[in-house]
């Protein structure tokens, strides 16, 4: 009988998987039925991405790529946080993987170790704990409330770092809320990090450009510069 690691015992099924498995065995039987598990785009992909990816593979662009990313690709990221964030970043600061997600997991098991805390707003994205407790270390959620429109204050990030903390996970659009920081909210969520030099930014910013009403997106590595070496920006394509 095959036993799943120990490390796995501790790790549920993810909540919001479950819910788009079940989203589509109800749309198989016929049912109408709105789909709000899964942060993905309800319209095709453009065709012009269809045929580039097909002109790429006719020219025989199929082989194993550097495990960082194809050059072309960095260019092309580079050029977007620099017109976009006002982030100027370096080609070998830049990586590409299939996906935001991966990239999480993958610092995640790069930089925290057993016993350490990860510092996660909640709500906020089911996954993170998730990937932190795989990790061995512990995920320390940080009640964002409504009567904040579901952000994170200073004060309570700044009484949440303890010796131990790694990381704090900043995901503004947030996932699920909508909730997004302002250039002065964020500052002051940069000075509190500021004063502690030996905590770790995951910054997810996938959703940049779900913004509504006069909501402005801002990254926290370009609001605070000097917090930027310690920054792990995230973005992607896919919203």
């Amino acid at each position: 009988m095959f036993e799943v690691a120990e490390r796995l015992k501790n790790v549920k099924i993810s909540a919001s998987s479950a819910m788009t498995r079940k989203v589509r065995e109800l749309r198989a039987q016929g049912v109408k039925i709105v789909g709000l598990s899964s942060g993905e785009p309800d319209f095709p992909t453009p065709p012009h991405a269809i045929e580039a990816a097909h002109k790429a593979a006719l020219a025989g662009d199929t082989k194993y790529p550097p495990q960082d990313g194809i050059r072309p690709l960095k260019e092309a990221i580079r050029r977007k946080f620099k017109r976009d964030n006002n982030l100027d970043y370096a080609i070998e600061e830049i990586l590409v993987s299939n996906g935001s997600k991966q990239i999480m997991y993958d610092a995640v098991m790069a930089s925290v170790n057993p016993g350490d805390e990860v510092i996660i707003p909640a709500p906020g994205w089911i996954s993170y704990a998730d990937q932190v407790t795989l990790a061995g270390a512990v995920p320390v959620p940080v009640s964002c409330p409504e009567n904040n429109q579901f952000k994170l204050r200073a004060a309570d990030l700044e009484a949440a770092i303890t010796p131990r903390t790694k990381c704090v996970v900043l995901n503004y659009p947030n996932n699920p809320t909508g909730a997004v920081c302002s250039r002065a909210e964020m500052k002051e969520l940069a000075q509190v990090l500021l004063r502690h030099p030996h905590v770790l930014i995951m910054a997810d910013e996938i959703y940049e450009h779900l913004l509504y009403d006069d909501a402005e997106f801002c990254s926290i590595a370009e609001v605070e510069p000097a917090l930027k070496e310690r920054t792990l920006t995230i973005n992607g394509a896919s919203s």
